[in-house]
């Protein structure tokens, strides 16, 4: 037994030996390290390098939730000529309008940035989609004569798509020229652009909180094309802001100066809308390009104000344009206020407003739409789970003299705006709350007859005061 024990062990003891001496000559099995994602806290909290670059990349967006009421009143749409609306028989009438509507969003943010010899080259996407319904939704359809919003819709829009680097920006991002908040996007009584701006621009710091921004923006983005047919060769307006930055908030100057294209036929007369363009290009008369230069000017001015509580802040601004409508007030004409509700806040005639106008129908004669504004926002903390936002301001818009004087056209429009809102946040960037707005828009028509400005106003007809009200529920979660 003891001899047979002896050599079993000893044969183990070989076949281990053997066996070590054969894994030693096998490719290990060893499993590789594990890659972590490493925190990148070179531009602030919430950045990661992507594994393997020098790259730092950080996700954000939010889900919004809106729903909206607001009374119907009967409408008269105009494209420009008042003739038409005042030989319609009917408006719109309120009850075959929506009074509500839903709008669901969501919205990915991607912003990236590497490190380089010249600065940081940055890039920055955010893409917002929207499934609208009711007076929400931005698509109409003309049914029996009647214009009414359509099925539920969906959409996606690019916010911005930019690649930064060395002091310039390449592509959509943030309009220079309006520097005012979004409290109630795109329902403020001053220039807003939700959808961003296509631009080339360089910003240089001077340091001690000073900047100055010059861009070359894309034209149509302002919007206020109006009636008159524009020249897509002439597409870039010149915008430019200087900044102070500090503790107590800002201040900034801000101007633009570009132009207003129109084709003419061979008499040199404007052509005054789209109806007569088609008839000119559709014959073999000539039709050539003009252009008339303009401008706007405006001043912003941000104040913290801690001393009243924490996160309270103070905005004012003014601005004075002249063939630049898109620096008072989002595209749409006065009575609009928000686009995305189809002309439908304030009802009644509906005021289509336009950065030039022929001022004698089928003429030479062409010149600038004037207007100015004065508006301000104010935020307020109760507590810091509840704030409120107050807006308010006035907008003036002021076409040319109609030279001639049997042509009935749009006067001075007046327009008014007041807005609040209370929001509840329980956790940190979870907002709910509720905003109430308030319009009054006054219209006036130029060489209007005493029985012209009675049919404005007789029954069943839109009058040339206008005033209605609009209330949204939104829950937001920012992420």
């Amino acid at each position: 037994m003891t001899l047979t024990k002896s050599l079993l062990l000893g044969t183990a003891a070989t076949i281990v030996a053997v066996a070590g001496a054969q894994a030693a000559d096998l490719p290990s099995r060893k499993a590789a390290p594990a890659t972590y994602v490493k925190i990148c806290d070179a531009y602030g909290a919430g950045f990661f390098y992507i594994p393997g670059t020098d790259t730092c990349v950080k996700l954000g967006g939010y889900v919004r939730a809106e729903y909206q009421y607001t009374p119907a009143t009967n409408i008269n749409s105009s494209t420009g000529a008042l003739v038409s609306s005042l030989a319609s028989t009917s408006a719109t009438p309120k009850n075959l309008q929506d009074t509500t509507g839903y709008e669901i969003r969501g919205r990915i943010d991607v912003d990236a940035r590497t490190p380089t010899g010249m600065g940081v080259a940055r890039t920055f996407v955010r893409l917002r989609a929207a499934n609208t319904s009711g007076i929400r939704n931005t698509s109409i359809t003309n049914v029996a004569g009647y214009t009414m919003s359509s099925a539920a819709t969906t959409g996606i829009t690019i916010e911005s798509a930019m690649v930064q680097w060395a002091g310039f920006t390449f592509g959509v991002a943030p309009e220079n020229y309006a520097m005012m908040p979004s409290h109630f996007y795109n329902g403020n009584p001053w220039a807003g652009f939700p959808n961003g701006m296509k631009q080339i621009a360089y910003t240089a710091n001077f340091g001690g909180g000073v900047s100055a921004t010059l861009a070359l923006e894309d034209r149509r983005d302002h919007g206020y094309g109006g009636n008159t047919v524009h020249n897509a060769a002439q597409g870039t307006n010149i915008v430019a802001n200087m900044r102070l930055d500090q503790a107590w908030g800002f201040a900034a100057i801000h101007g633009l100066v570009g132009n207003n294209s129109y084709y003419t036929n061979a008499s040199g007369q404007a052509i005054n809308g789209a109806a007569d363009f088609s008839a000119l290009a559709s014959s073999t008369t000539a039709v050539d390009t003009k252009t008339k230069s303009a401008y706007a000017i405006g001043a912003t001015v941000n104040v913290k104000l801690p001393m009243i509580a924490p996160g309270d802040q103070l905005w004012l601004t003014a601005n004075y344009v002249d063939g630049a409508l898109g620096m008072l007030l989002s595209d749409g004409g006065l009575s609009n206020v928000n686009t995305a509700q189809n002309k439908r806040m304030l009802g009644g005639l509906v005021r289509v407003d336009s950065n030039i106008v022929a001022t004698n129908g089928l003429s030479a004669a062409v010149d600038n739409v004037t207007g100015w504004n004065v508006a301000g926002a104010f935020t307020h903390y109760w507590t810091p789970q509840w704030r409120s936002n107050l807006n308010a301001g006035y907008i003036e818009i002021n076409p040319p003299t109609q030279t001639q004087t049997t042509m009935l056209a749009w006067g001075k429009g007046q327009l008014q705006v007041y807005t609040g809102s209370l929001i509840y946040s329980p956790a940190k960037d979870l907002d709910i709350g509720l905003e109430l707005q308030y319009a009054n828009l006054k219209n006036h028509v130029q060489n209007a007859s005493t029985a012209t400005n009675t049919a404005f106003n007789t029954a069943g007809r839109p009058g040339l005061s206008e005033s209605n009200w609009t209330s949204k529920l939104r829950v937001e979660r920012t992420f």
